[in-house]
């Protein structure tokens, strides 16, 4: 429902690309509850809608073009595939760079985890390279330092205020038409 509000509205929207322990608020630090404070949806990529037709409408011209072989399929930006959360991590990346209404995308990690150390640099070049904002916020469970998060927070938002209409313009223009999140 929130992308479709986003969509219809024409509204940023941002994504946290995670392992699943970071919606804790303990460890998480309720970071995203701060940025939606300032008035931008957030999705969590655990819980991004995997509807057949906004798969299809997404990723379907990779697949037709034999680059991967579902919606999916992350072999073309990673073939070590050893961990679930490291593939819905770099899954993640790879929708949010494809809609055009996630203008940002917010990675957060805990204590520089082995697991995720190597998927550090694809994520980021894979948002990048779609012109979505990219903000990482790692060794989470280090102590909350207040001061340090409410000023990365705001430059999420000012970055956002900023440039959040012509990275959807940017990447409306590159989709696919027909995308079924508009009436």
């Amino acid at each position: 429902e929130v992308l479709e509000w986003c969509a219809r509205e024409d509204r940023a929207c941002l994504m946290v690309v995670a392992r699943p322990y970071h919606m804790d608020p303990g460890i998480g630090h309720e970071i995203e509850v701060d940025i939606q404070a300032y008035g931008y949806p957030i999705l969590w990529m655990q819980y991004f809608p995997v509807d057949r037709d906004l798969m299809e409408w997404a990723f379907g011209d990779d697949i037709k073009a034999g680059y991967i072989k579902s919606p999916f399929d992350i072999s073309d930006v990673w073939q070590s595939s050893y961990s679930s959360n490291t593939n819905e991590i770099l899954w993640g990346a790879k929708v949010a760079a494809r809609i055009p209404w996630i203008a940002c995308v917010v990675r957060m990690s805990s204590y520089e985890c082995g697991m995720d150390q190597p998927t550090y640099t694809p994520v980021q070049q894979i948002v990048e390279r779609s012109g979505t904002l990219f903000f990482s916020f790692q060794d989470l469970d280090s102590t909350k330092p207040a001061g340090s998060v409410k000023i990365r927070v705001e430059t999420i938002t000012h970055y956002l205020e900023r440039y959040a209409g012509s990275i959807i313009e940017r990447k409306k223009a590159a989709a696919p038409p027909g995308c079924p999140l508009l009436p």
